[in-house]
């Protein structure tokens, strides 16, 4: 019978009294797994929603003036939509955050593993700096703009100040939105930048 030392094969089993820790953190890294994959296809349904409901609108709007006025539910629709997507990525970075910093150095320690190996840290590494959240962004305003825009040109003067007071609204939904949430990108991007230079300075993992 064969018997690799740990020197070998680069991992330790726990110790016996460590059996309950290893449990506990494995629990929990799978939760955090499930929450964290429930997150990404919530987003996916968010994101189809949106789409459909805003290719609705645009083509009532676009095919009978009777339907015109349906547009300024763009920009309340858009804002929404992309508020829950944002929140979404918040929530889905916090997870990935505990699991980056708490669980995985854990098991990491318990097993004698590189920490650096493991499945966050390593994703974190190579991750972009959260794009698609501006994308979001951007486009939420193109979107409403666009649909305000457009009524603003077609619309009856009877319309005028129904239309004041929504675009109004509108644009206070998409500030709000705008407001919570544009920081999340450049948060991300420092962070990374924060945690690449504190990699540089800790040298190669020691076993």
């Amino acid at each position: 019978m064969i018997d690799f030392s740990a020197a070998e094969t680069g991992h330790r089993e726990p110790l016996q009294g460590d059996d309950t820790k290893t449990g506990h953190y494995e629990k929990i890294r799978e939760d955090i797994r499930h929450e964290m994959k429930l997150r990404m296809r919530q987003r996916d349904r968010y994101a189809a929603q949106m789409a459909v409901l805003l290719t609705l609108l645009f083509v009532a709007g676009a095919i009978s003036a009777q339907w015109l006025l349906a547009l300024v539910a763009v920009p309340f629709l858009s804002a929404f939509y992309t508020a829950q997507l944002l929140y979404s990525y918040r929530k889905h970075d916090l997870l990935a955050q505990y699991m980056r910093e708490v669980v995985e150095p854990e098991l990491a320690d318990l097993h004698g593993t590189d920490p650096a190996r493991e499945w966050q840290t390593y994703e974190y590494k190579l991750a972009g700096a959260g794009h698609l959240r501006g994308f979001y962004l951007w486009t939420m305003w193109a979107v409403g703009a666009g649909a305000l825009s457009y009524i603003w040109f077609n619309m009856n003067d009877g319309w005028r100040t129904a239309y004041y007071v929504c675009a109004g609204i509108g644009a206070v939904g998409m500030l709000l939105v705008t407001a919570v949430f544009a920081g999340d990108t450049s948060r991300r991007r420092k962070s990374r930048r924060k945690g690449a230079s504190q990699r540089s300075l800790s040298g190669t993992y020691l076993s």
